[in-house]
């Protein structure tokens, strides 16, 4: 399944990038790095739980990616964390310029919501739900305000909580939402399956602070939040009507190896 978001990824960079060269190597190179997809994975299953087509889930999680990938450009710039690898890759801004980057940023970052709005095949309705959900996940109470509030963080006591919520949480949140919107579940599932993808991006954000060492509690801490967390999702996967599951499956594999995605 990764190979088949990959190649709508590539299919959807090259619609519109092709004509400029620059833009289409520097967006390849990060957009493309190995990794596991998780978030449109995410986007998949829970369209595919719902009943809903593959084709439009897929094309959403892969605008949902675009989202992603521009936030890890900016993080890793100078002004920021200032890091040089990505994913075992040199970050945009080493591999060229911190112009570059940034431009190669805010490419994906409007693009995302060009596909969202030209490229999926949903109704009018679900489109527009669907660039909602993404604008907000982006925004001050999403990506914006979470990496903000990190780099408050380095002066002045943050509530690390809401940080996470905003910083790693709104996207995953963002996942289980879209692909709820393409299955055209009901208000209320979708709102439920709003509050499981927090819940899961918390956890993610857990196995992350385990990975590095950096829970502020300490890592046996986070070895606690994190099975707490994993109880409390299981509980809401089994509370939902439907075969969870590919979705507990992977949230398996964000929680048992402790392992950045």
């Amino acid at each position: 399944m990764i190979d088949t978001i990959d190649r709508e990824l590539l299919r959807l960079l090259d619609l519109t990038a092709a004509k400029n060269s620059l833009i289409n190597d520097a967006a390849k190179h990060i957009l493309l790095a190995p990794g596991k997809r998780i978030r449109p994975l995410l986007t998949l299953l829970t369209a595919e739980m719902l009943g809903g087509s593959k084709e439009p889930a897929l094309t959403a999680g892969c605008a949902l990616e675009m989202m992603h990938t521009y936030s890890l450009i900016h993080d890793d710039l100078p002004c920021m964390d200032d890091d040089d690898l990505r994913r075992g890759l040199p970050t945009l801004h080493r591999l060229y310029d911190e112009a570059t980057a940034i431009l190669v940023g805010d490419f994906l970052l409007t693009y995302s919501f060009e596909v969202l709005s030209d490229h999926t095949r949903c109704s009018e309705v679900q489109r527009a739900a669907l660039v909602t959900v993404l604008a907000r996940a982006g925004g001050a109470s999403g990506l914006v305000g979470g990496q903000l509030l990190d780099l408050d963080s380095k002066k002045r006591k943050v509530d690390v909580t809401l940080m996470h919520c905003y910083k790693t949480a709104s996207l995953f949140k963002a996942a289980l939402t879209m692909g709820a919107i393409v299955a055209n579940a009901p208000k209320a599932l979708i709102e439920s399956l709003a509050t499981l993808g927090q819940e899961i991006g918390l956890l993610f954000q857990l196995v992350d602070d385990i990975d590095d060492q950096d829970h502020p509690d300490g890592e046996e801490k986070a070895h606690l939040l994190a099975n707490e967390k994993m109880q409390s999702i299981k509980l809401m996967l089994k509370a939902l009507e439907y075969d969870t599951q590919a979705v507990e499956k992977l949230v398996h594999r964000i929680y048992t190896p402790y392992a950045k995605v």
